[in-house]
């Protein structure tokens, strides 16, 4: 093989750099840089990684992407340097381990706003966003569960108005046109908008960070609905009860046997509205069901370290109805 073709291979066989700003997981970067640099960088290594950015440890930067060891903020400039990060990539990479340190949602979510503004937008990163911005309120799913209501209408004015509590057209309007680029909202060749049974997922701390805000809003939307809401058009309930770890786990269970009995008594009524009355279609409304199961108790020894850590927590589903 002459010089040139042997450029060319070399071309062809090289990998791409992983981009740092479609991560949302600095561990899932690494995992992507570590094959590219071996690739790109002969006699790279974990211990020659160690060497340049100034670690003691030679296996350093296997702990930490094998999720044995924590990346501090304040290493993030030595890892910059052993991973050769230019001035952008470095910025980025500093964002996602500060998301992954946070200690509060409020600190997560003004930090990955901060990542949204810093990263150029393409199709990619427009879905992660996308796909975070449906959970960021109450009513983005609320409205695509509407779309299979008898008398639901693709205008942002009337949607507002049919919510509870109402929202202004203009939010209607952003939601209606998020849920239409994510493809959870389809119109159909009869032009009638339905819910598609797409289902949407980001990378894992964005995805448990949105699940949370989703979470958060409902309770609060419960909250009001004590004040807002007759007696008689809603059921919030309450019980205190004495669980092991065991018993614990089996009421988790109930609760989700209970869930998967909700959405069958939800797909009965959407099964059985092509054969109701024209006078009985409208009298279906779009509830939400907000499950919370928490500790109000803790051992005496784990009091001073209580906390939320938001690092590797299950955040529970989120459960929309489609109709089938």
């Amino acid at each position: 093989m002459d010089d040139k073709n042997q450029a060319e291979a070399s071309v062809e066989n090289t990998p791409e750099r992983p981009d740092v700003s479609r991560f949302t997981d600095y561990r899932a970067y690494l995992r992507a840089m570590i094959p590219f640099l071996r690739a790109v960088r002969p006699g790279f290594s974990f211990r020659s990684f160690a060497r340049k950015a100034g670690f003691a440890s030679p296996n350093y930067l296997k702990l930490v992407t094998d999720g044995l060891r924590n990346l501090a903020p304040e290493s993030v400039d030595k890892f910059a340097r052993g991973l050769g990060l230019s001035r952008r990539e470095h910025e980025v990479f500093r964002i996602l381990v500060l998301i992954a340190n946070a200690r509060s949602d409020d600190e997560r979510n003004a930090l990955f706003m901060r990542l949204r503004e810093r990263v150029v937008a393409d199709e990619v990163t427009r879905l992660r966003d996308d796909q975070f911005s449906v959970y960021e309120v109450w009513w983005a799913l609320a409205v695509r569960d509407m779309a299979q209501l008898p008398d639901f209408k693709l205008d942002a004015r009337w949607i507002g108005r049919r919510l509870r509590p109402r929202i202004r057209p203009a939010q209607a309007q952003r939601a209606i046109d998020l849920l239409l680029r994510l493809g959870l909202l389809v119109t159909d060749a009869e032009g009638k908008t339905h819910p598609s049974e797409r289902t949407i997922s980001t990378g894992p701390e964005v995805q448990s960070l949105a699940v949370r805000n989703y979470h958060r809003s409902l309770l609060e939307l419960a909250s009001r609905a004590l004040d807002e809401v007759p007696r008689e058009e809603r059921n919030i309930t309450s019980v205190t009860l004495v669980l092991s770890p065991d018993a614990y786990a089996e009421a988790v269970e109930e609760i989700a046997r209970l869930r998967r009995r909700l959405l069958e008594i939800s797909d009965r009524e959407l099964r059985d509205l092509p054969q109701a009355a024209p006078s009985a279609e409208g009298n279906r409304e779009v509830f939400t069901a907000v499950f919370a199961l928490q500790p109000v108790t803790q051992p005496v020894r784990d009091r001073r370290n209580a906390g939320m850590s938001g690092e590797g927590e299950d955040e529970g589903d989120v459960t929309t109805e489609v109709g089938t």
